[in-house]
């Protein structure tokens, strides 16, 4: 079973921030924000983004579509509408596309790649992963983290796996590489952790430099239980943990400008 206590003392060697617990729900979320669905457009990874900042939950409505591609990474717009295919790629006539790929067959291989699955429950939502309850545990976890960090989370997701080619870091939107390809690889019982945020478009949502890391609850088990004996209490990670130090101040020094 994840324990907090544990988890703080491992993200603390690590550098990272929190992450968000994300799971899937019969009801909405109490105290939680979600997108209006009366105001047009709402991105998914600025809504995970206000979670980190506020330390809050949001959550997502199945029948309050705001994010066409948002709401089938999330399985509840299945299959994923057409015009997907060539908005995300060469476009369509009177519209450009955002040619991420090559073709409008390119998209509908990857999307037969991915294998988004009807989503379990109406609502999915994330909250900070010290929120949940005793007895309670997220299907995913998701941090948001710059370089060294990331290498921190990367190289103990393979030393806790056992397993060189552990992190993946497929094509996909920001919230496809969070919420559709990590249960992809459960549904095949794999163990991978997935990186994300190379998608151009969700960019602006995102803190200059700044990558995704979701996993599994079991992934994130295996790092809790694999921590204390790596790399992570050794000297050269104590090198390393120095450098995060100073990349967090600079960052929180450009904010405040």
């Amino acid at each position: 079973m994840l324990d907090t206590s544990r988890l703080q003392n491992m993200f603390e060697l690590l550098g990272c921030e929190e992450p968000l617990g994300v799971f899937y729900a019969e009801k909405a979320p109490t105290d939680s924000l979600t997108p209006p669905p009366d105001r047009g457009h709402a991105c998914i990874i600025n809504y995970l983004r206000m979670a980190f900042d506020r330390k809050i939950c949001v959550h997502f409505a199945a029948d309050a579509c705001t994010c066409m591609g948002g709401w089938v990474y999330l399985g509840y717009r299945l299959p994923a509408p057409e015009r997907i295919v060539h908005f995300v790629t060469t476009g369509w006539e009177g519209g450009e596309g955002e040619r991420y790929l090559p073709s409008p067959d390119s998209m509908r291989r990857f999307f037969r790649d991915i294998d988004v699955q009807p989503a379990p429950a109406p609502f999915c939502a994330a909250r900070p992963l010290s929120q949940f309850a005793e007895g309670e545990e997220p299907l995913l976890v998701t941090f948001r983290c710059r370089g060294e960090a990331l290498t921190g989370l990367s190289m103990l997701a393979g030393f806790a796996l056992d397993d060189h080619n552990a992190v993946v870091m497929p094509f996909g939107s920001g919230c496809a590489n969070i919420f559709a390809w990590p249960l992809n690889w459960r549904r095949r019982g794999l163990k991978k952790a997935v990186v994300g945020g190379s998608d151009p478009s969700c960019r602006p949502f995102m803190g200059v430099d700044e990558l995704s890391f979701t996993v599994t609850a079991d992934v994130l088990l295996a790092m809790q239980e694999a921590f204390p004996r790596s790399f992570l209490t050794g000297k050269t990670w104590a090198g390393v943990r120095k450098k995060i130090d100073r990349s967090r101040k600079v960052w929180e020094e450009a904010a405040s400008r």
